[in-house]
C-alpha cells in the first residue's frame, strides 16, 4: 500500500474530489491530508509545510502539492523522483525545497494523457492532472512514462544572510497560533541572550528561549520543531503583535 499525501490551499470540497480521483485509479492507496489550510496562493508557505513534513512518511510516499496561482497558464506540471520519495505539483517552486533536500534523481513534465483525466480543466488541474498522475505512480506506473524528462525546474530558496552577530532573513510561514517561522535554521547560528528584532521595518526586543512557557510576556525567539527559528508569544500571536506576514523581512541582532 502506497501513501499519497495532499497539501493544498483549497479548503472546501476540492480536496475531496482529488481524493476521489486518486482512489478511483489507485484504490489500494492510502490518502493522507497533510493540510488544505495553506493561505490562498501562498507558494512559500506550502513549500515550507512540505519541507517540514515529507521525511516523516515511509519511503515511496507520493507527495502532492497544489498551491497553484498559475493554474491554466504555460507553467509546467511536474513529477519528480527523489532518493526516497515522489513529488507531484506545479512548476512554480513549491516542490523544490523538499525535493532538493532529499535529492532529485529524475524530473519529468507531466504530458502523457494516460496520466491525466480525459478532459483537463483550465482551473482545476489538481483534479485533472496532479491527482491522476500521483495515483498512477502509486499504482506502480514507471515515472519515466509520465512525459518528457526535464533537467531544470523553478527553484524557491528561503533567503538568509549571516553577519557578525546579525542575521537577515524573511518570514516563511505563520501558523494558526501566530508563530512566525523565519528562514534561519538553528544549525545556521546559535542565538544567545536577548535578541533585537526588526520585523517589517519595526523594532522589537525579544528573549532567546527554549520553549513558549519560558517567556514572561513579550516576544521570544526559539528553534521550532522543524529546526527553523520562530518568533513567538506565549499564548499570544507574534503575527498580530508585529504585523508581519509571509515574505516580511526580518533582521536579528544579538
Amino acid at each position: 500500500m502506497t501513501i499519497v499525501t495532499l497539501t493544498t490551499d483549497f479548503g472546501g470540497h476540492y480536496a475531496g474530489i482529488m481524493k476521489g480521483v486518486i482512489k478511483g485509479i489507485a484504490p489500494q492507496a492510502e490518502v493522507v491530508d497533510l493540510t488544505h489550510e495553506v493561505e490562498a496562493w501562498d507558494v512559500r508557505s506550502a513549500a515550507f509545510v512540505q519541507l517540514s513534513s515529507y521525511k516523516y512518511f515511509p519511503e515511496g510516499t507520493v507527495h502532492v502539492v497544489v498551491v497553484d496561482p498559475g493554474v491554466g497558464t504555460g507553467r509546467r506540471a511536474l513529477a519528480l523522483r527523489t532518493r526516497r520519495y515522489f513529488f507531484v505539483g506545479p512548476d512554480n517552486g513549491v516542490l523544490s525545497p523538499a525535493s532538493e533536500e532529499d535529492g532529485v534523481e529524475e524530473a519529468f513534465e507531466i504530458s502523457n494523457p494516460k496520466f491525466m483525466l480525459k478532459e483537463v480543466s483550465s482551473t482545476f488541474q489538481g483534479r485533472d492532472i496532479f491527482a491522476p498522475a500521483a495515483a498512477m505512480i502509486a499504482s506502480g506506473s514507471p515515472i519515466s512514462d509520465i512525459g518528457r524528462r526535464v533537467e531544470r525546474w523553478e527553484r524557491l530558496e528561503f533567503w538568509r544572510r549571516l553577519g557578525e552577530r546579525r542575521a537577515d532573513c524573511e518570514v516563511i510561514y505563520a501558523d494558526r497560533f501566530g508563530n512566525l517561522t523565519v528562514s534561519l535554521r538553528g544549525s545556521d547560528v546559535e542565538l544567545e541572550g536577548d535578541v533585537e528584532l526588526e520585523v517589517g521595518g519595526r523594532r522589537f526586543a525579544a528573549a532567546r528561549v527554549r520553549t513558549f512557557s519560558d517567556l514572561r510576556g513579550g516576544l521570544g525567539v526559539l528553534v521550532g520543531s522543524a529546526g527553523f527559528y520562530e518568533i513567538v508569544v506565549d499564548r499570544g500571536s507574534a503575527r498580530s503583535l508585529t504585523g508581519a506576514k509571509v515574505g516580511s523581512p526580518v533582521s536579528l541582532k544579538w
